[in-house]
């Protein structure tokens, strides 16, 4: 009897055991992280009537794409209207194709191969986005009897500091008596140009530029004597307004 009830009890212990050990709860599998899916948006490119209609010479826009290492994509400038619509609205804004841009990480490299010739032709080739290297610039090429049309075309204007693009047009032409340049790059707040001949004061002309455009040295964190050294690095200078 007593064996009996001992073999009962080793059971009992070893069944108990089992179930303590089925009951134990299982660690969670650590979560898969989920794989980031970035989507760029697809730049469109101009289509045949595109570049029919807007009538640059094929040639040109395969060297310029060529060059750049990108297909070209339509470049529109909004022009604003002064006719009035049944609303009563004025100053209607359109889209106008006006040219082609690439976009491009040797921006520099193509400005200084085919600015120049393409000026010559009656063409601008010049820098209509600056992305600092995140991501390429872009480069867009119009039609312009002189470098001042870009910024026309771009709108350049800084409204904080009262400025259109007749103000800073007029200036540019001014700063052209100091010393020979030509626009090199422009966006809506920003102006590029590169000299043809250096001025005899630099730090005379990085001084009016300052003045004109004081966010230039807020941008970069310097000084009129840096900037002046800058300028004739780079052998060109910039404007620019936030």
């Amino acid at each position: 009897m007593g064996i009996r009830a001992a073999a009962f009890a080793c059971i009992a212990v070893l069944s108990l055991f089992s179930c303590a050990k089925e009951e134990q709860p299982v660690p969670p599998k650590p979560a898969q992280r989920e794989r980031l899916t970035v989507i760029r948006p697809k730049r469109p490119s101009m289509t045949p009537e595109q570049r029919a209609s807007l009538r640059f010479p094929e040639k040109m826009i395969a060297e310029i794409e060529a060059a750049a290492g990108a297909e070209a994509e339509p470049f529109f400038e909004t022009i604003t209207g002064s006719s009035e619509n049944l609303r009563g609205e004025k100053g209607i804004e359109r889209q106008r194709l006006s040219g082609f841009s690439v976009r491009t990480a040797k921006a520099d490299e193509v400005l200084a191969t085919y600015g120049r010739s393409l000026r010559i032709k009656g063409y601008l080739l010049f820098r209509s986005q600056q992305n600092y290297g995140k991501v390429p610039d872009v480069l867009t090429v119009i039609k312009g009897g002189n470098s001042y049309d870009i910024l026309r075309v771009q709108k350049t204007e800084a409204p904080s500091d009262k400025l259109d693009t007749k103000a800073i047009i007029a200036w540019l032409r001014e700063r052209q008596k100091d010393a020979p340049f030509v626009i090199t790059g422009a966006g809506q707040d920003f102006v590029e140009a590169q000299f043809v001949k250096q001025p005899a004061n630099m730090k005379g002309f990085a001084r009016k530029v300052a003045a004109f455009s004081p966010d230039v040295l807020r941008e970069s964190h310097s000084t009129v004597e840096k900037l002046a050294e800058r300028m004739k690095r780079t052998n060109g200078f910039r404007l620019v307004w936030d």
